[in-house]
């Protein structure tokens, strides 16, 4: 493995006495230490990309060392190089350098091995010695080189807002004063200087004394709230498929089985929707997930032959061989690029080389595009059912492409629950539960996932567990009952219990029975904040509706309601209602009508989330008379057993265990 190489700092690039004057460190610290300067800077101008860095830090307290002594930097050694510059201490006006040869270990981490991904990236790690409380800790360095696969493409995103005091930020971008350029701006930023020096183009940001951004955790993942910049290169959309489109040629003619697979598919199924669902499931089940992106491997997909014969891949190699598939069926498709976390945002991205983390496949039928993924498994229903890909936002690899609007569809009913309880008359008996739950869209397909890789057995022991985690124990009355929609694609899950003890002590005559919330908490995350700064992402439109029957065996006193609450991008409708004089039946119908709600509106949807919470659940008392349930005392006078704000707000704030049951799903 090669490892760091040492030298100078570039030319230009400020290696001076850092200071902070005459300031106290101690009042600009977090987590013992001070940041007093980030500077960066990217030179495009010479025959190879380099990333220069520089950090100066002081240990102000004891949990400041371990961090400020421990330096390390990742690269790509299939073409960076890392130069180390320095590792500097200084101490009461001294200075010493900790860096050589011998201090430093290289290690191949691979971060993302549990998800099979393996990039081949090096970290170049040092411990700095003798390192004490009040020192300061100068590191520089810089990685020489870029992916020649990207072409010199340019896509720099550099911040200058940090999550850490940072008394001083300075970023410099150095270009040939004919490379054209984008300058898009993000939070609070200073205007950058530009000057052309010597032939070179000079653009720099200072940033002094910013305020750390405090990030909201339930954020879109595309917002950027913090001050950074991102420039790119002048180019179109079309430019950048022009730069991968070539790696997706299809082959002269498919591995000979891999043929007899897909003329097979062709003679069982004339019709082009039916031939495209088949060739999806063929690609799905035959390859396992494996991304090598050694190299050029992270931007480029292996032959066909090869993809076919190991029978694993990316999402580069699955899309590449399923639009083999396809075409040799006779199905028009492309692979199109995608952005799995900032994809709903990607409009308003310059058009660049590295805005994407994916490949799909477009499928074309009867002029209509449907998108494909076929890097997912489980996948149940025809073409007009399939769970579909929730990018937003895809670019085809065509000849002048653009970013095409994936089709919008219907809000999906993606859980719907009827819960049917009943009470035996004796107190000390259990009650009854059936439970029958339709998962649809992307809840159905994890739901089949899940049986598939832990099978029937351990679902049901899970659910039974999440179920007791509510209400006590309970006993299976009978096996988990499995459905699947086939066609239309949605799994039903019919489970059957006993609920050893369905009611808690109230008081020494009466019990309670409080339902639990599988709606609105595991939907509807409780992250209010007074000082909204971020957009708040509710996950993919959806809709989770349960219907919770009461089979009693005595009067209690519970008034009906049906209610409606809408906020800035949900509606719950709560309703009870009494359908004999035994049998009650209590309504949650949620739906999160859109993914995001902007910040100026946050607090409307806090207060229609605490709102909702007062709707969530019901509870109840009964009398025990003799071992037998009663009537509470007052039935019918508007006390004892009634609904009440109390109750209901009870209920509200039960704690939310891991019976979310799949219910909802952070799409």
């Amino acid at each position: 493995m090669r490892g760091p190489e040492f030298g100078p700092a570039p030319a230009g690039f400020d290696m001076g006495t850092p200071g902070i004057g005459d300031r106290d460190p101690a009042l600009l610290s977090e987590r013992g230490c001070c940041f007093w300067l980030s500077d960066t800077r990217v030179d495009a101008t010479g025959a190879e990309r380099v990333w220069t860095s520089r950090l100066v830090q002081q240990v102000t307290a004891g949990d400041g060392l371990q961090s400020a002594a421990s330096f390390e930097v990742a690269f790509n050694p299939s073409y960076e190089r890392l130069v180390i510059h320095g590792v500097r201490v200084w101490r009461d006006g001294g200075v010493r350098e900790a860096s050589s040869p011998q201090a430093f270990e290289l290690f191949r981490r691979e971060l993302n091995l549990e998800r099979a991904v393996y990039d081949g990236r090096l970290t170049a790690h040092m411990i700095v010695p003798d390192v004490r409380v009040g020192d300061v800790v100068d590191t520089c360095f810089s990685i020489v080189g870029s992916n020649p696969v990207l072409k010199d493409s340019l896509s720099f995103t550099p911040r200058l807002q940090w999550s850490s005091p940072v008394v001083e930020t300075r970023v410099e971008l150095r270009l040939p004063p004919t490379r054209a350029v984008t300058i898009q701006a993000f939070g609070k930023v200073p205007r950058p200087s530009d000057e052309t020096v010597d032939g070179v183009r000079m653009l720099r940001w200072r940033a002094l004394d910013v305020p750390p951004w405090r990030h909201d955790s339930d954020a879109p993942p595309w917002h950027v709230g913090f001050g950074s910049v991102h420039v790119t290169d002048v180019t179109t959309w079309g430019a950048v498929a022009d730069l991968f489109r070539d790696f997706y040629a299809p082959p002269e003619r498919l591995p000979e089985t891999l043929e007899a697979a897909a003329l097979a598919l062709m003679d069982s199924r004339p019709e082009p929707a039916a031939r495209t669902v088949a060739g999806l499931r063929l690609v799905q089940e035959s390859l396992r997930y494996h991304s090598v992106g050694v190299g050029d491997g992270g931007f480029r997909p292996r032959p066909v032959e090869a993809i076919w014969e190991t029978r694993y891949g990316d999402c580069k190699d699955a899309s590449r061989l399923l639009v083999a598939v396809l075409r040799r069926m006779g199905i028009e498709a492309v692979p199109a690029l995608v952005n799995t976390r900032i994809g709903p945002g990607l409009e308003h991205e310059p058009a660049n080389a590295t805005a994407f983390d994916h490949c799909i496949v477009r499928a074309t039928i009867d002029g209509q595009n449907w998108w494909l993924d076929p890097t997912l498994t489980a996948q149940g229903g025809d073409l007009e059912h399939l769970s579909r890909p929730r990018h937003v936002w895809g670019l085809p690899l065509v000849q002048g492409a653009q970013l095409e609007r994936m089709r919008d569809t219907e809000i999906p009913t993606v859980c719907e629950t009827r819960e049917t309880w009943t009470f035996d008359r004796l107190a000390d008996r259990p009650a009854r539960l059936e439970m029958r739950t339709v998962y649809r869209d992307w809840r159905a397909d994890d739901i089949r996932r899940w049986l598939a890789n832990d099978g029937p057995r351990n679902v049901a022991r899970r659910l039974r567990e999440s179920l007791e985690a509510e209400y006590g124990q309970a006993v299976e009355a009978a096996p988990l009952e499995v459905r699947d929609g086939g066609a239309e694609g949605w799994v039903e899950l019919v489970e059957l219990y006993d609920i050893d003890r369905p009611f808690q002590p109230w008081d020494d005559s009466r019990l309670r029975f409080v339902s639990r919330d599988d709606v609105v908490g595991p939907n509807l995350r409780d992250l209010e904040t007074v000082r909204r700064v971020e957009p708040i992402d509710l996950g993919a439109p959806r809709r989770v509706v349960t219907e919770r029957v009461f089979n009693l065996p005595t009067p209690v006193d519970v008034r009906p309601w049906n209610v409606r609450m809408a906020g800035p991008a949900t509606e719950l409708v709560s309703s009870l209602e009494w359908r004999t004089n035994r049998q009650m039946a209590h309504v949650l119908d949620l739906t999160v009508l859109k993914r995001v709600v902007e910040v100026e509106s946050a607090r409307d949807h806090f207060a229609a989330v605490r709102e909702a919470r007062h709707f969530n659940g019901v509870s109840f008392v009964v009398g025990v008379e003799k071992g037998r349930l009663t009537p509470p005392a007052g039935a019918g006078k508007g006390r004892g057993g009634g609904i009440s704000w109390l109750g209901w707000l009870v209920v509200g704030v039960l704690a939310l265990s891991a019976f979310a049951r799949l219910a909802s799903g952070f799409g």
